[in-house]
């Protein structure tokens, strides 16, 4: 059996990392520099006080670097951003896997690889652990979590079908056997969709304002703004019959019930502690990739999924549009950041004029979605 993860940041490296410390066989595809420090070095996985140095047997940037034994493997991980994945399909056609599980954050990616290889190889999966590089083939976990798969294929066939490729239940079994907590979900967009939840938070507006998500969430005010856009997009989950899941480490459920009815007195607090504990100095991940200069914005793929799918469930999410069109805006220089940088009065009063009409002239909202 052969595994190849694509993509070399933080997750990729965790997910292959253990994998070939459970004595998988593993390759992977990543950027030249991070190959070149992987066929020099072993990866370090560090997590409190606990620390692996593990070899990876296989790395190239590109699939015909590959040894031929790597090529058409059993299956790819797929572990890049997720504005990456259009231009990943030509790599993937390359490569050849018998299924595709992808790992990234956002909505609509096992949409657009169903579309390329068929719903029947495409697996969706979550990870809710939170990892960093600390140097060269360093990861370490700052927050330990687990992994959710599901099958994308409405009948795809059981695991033990021998005729057919290996269900999301084997997978499961390979990754938990490589260390990771797994749960398996039988509806892989509710399981999605949560995800996206855990996603916004303390990511867009703090990004936006170029604040600490310690001083977010000190202010009541950005706190609201934060639960109501929340609350918006489970909205919009319900309006297509999507209901929140609980997550490996995360219940995300109760977090939905819990900000919908219970009363900001109450509920504040304890969103509150569940984002900012534990998190240290990492930033959010688009505040990182917009101070790294990047144009493009994975919060297409979260706020602008959410709002692209109110308007096509027929009704709005001007929260969250607005949200992903100052973001965006940012992030291309059409808006310069310096415009809401610790301008928290600014931000709430260009939502304010969104509720109140939630159909701005230059909304963008573009997202990929079924």
């Amino acid at each position: 059996m052969t595994i190849v993860v694509v993509g070399g940041g933080a997750i990729g490296l965790l997910i292959a990392g253990q994998l070939a410390h459970a004595r998988q066989r593993v390759a992977v595809l990543a950027r030249p520099h991070t190959v070149t420090l992987l066929q020099e070095q072993h990866l370090l996985i560090e997590h409190k006080q606990d620390a692996e140095l593990i070899y990876i047997p296989q790395a190239a940037d590109d699939p015909a670097a590959l040894r031929p034994d790597y090529r058409r493997p059993d299956i790819a991980i797929v572990c890049v951003k997720g504005y990456d994945t259009e231009h990943l399909i030509p790599t993937l056609t390359t490569l050849n896997p018998e299924q595709i599980l992808t790992i990234q954050n956002g909505l609509g990616h096992e949409e657009t690889l169903a579309a390329a290889f068929g719903a029947e190889r495409v697996l969706s999966g979550i990870i809710t652990s939170s990892a960093q590089l600390d140097g060269d083939a360093h990861v370490t976990i700052t927050r330990a979590g687990g992994i959710g798969i599901a099958s994308v294929a409405p009948n795809a066939p059981p695991s033990n079908d021998p005729h057919g490729p290996a269900g999301s239940r084997f997978w499961a079994h390979v990754l938990h056997d490589a260390g990771f907590t797994v749960r398996q979900y039988d509806d892989y967009r509710a399981m999605k969709w949560s995800k996206a939840l855990l996603n916004m938070l303390a990511n867009a507006i703090p990004t936006i304002l170029d604040m600490a998500v310690a001083d977010v969430y000190a202010d009541p005010r950005l706190l609201n703004l934060e639960r109501d856009a929340f609350n918006e997009a489970v909205a919009v989950m319900r309006r297509l019959n999507l209901q929140p899941v609980n997550l490996p480490a995360y219940p995300t459920a109760v977090l939905a019930f819990a900000l919908q009815q219970l009363s900001p007195g109450i509920v504040n607090p304890l969103l509150k502690r569940m984002v900012t504990g534990g998190r240290g100095g990492k930033l959010p991940s688009l505040h990182a990739d917009l101070q790294r200069g990047r144009k493009r914005s994975e919060g297409q793929y979260i706020y602008g999924a959410f709002a692209a799918a109110a308007q096509q469930a027929g009704t709005t999410a001007p929260i969250n549009a607005t949200l992903w069109h100052i973001l965006n805006t940012i992030a291309t220089g059409e808006t310069a950041w310096d415009t809401f940088r610790k301008k928290p009065d600014r931000l709430l009063e260009a939502v304010r004029q969104a509720r109140t009409n939630p159909n701005p002239s230059k909304p963008h909202t573009e997202a990929t979605l079924s």
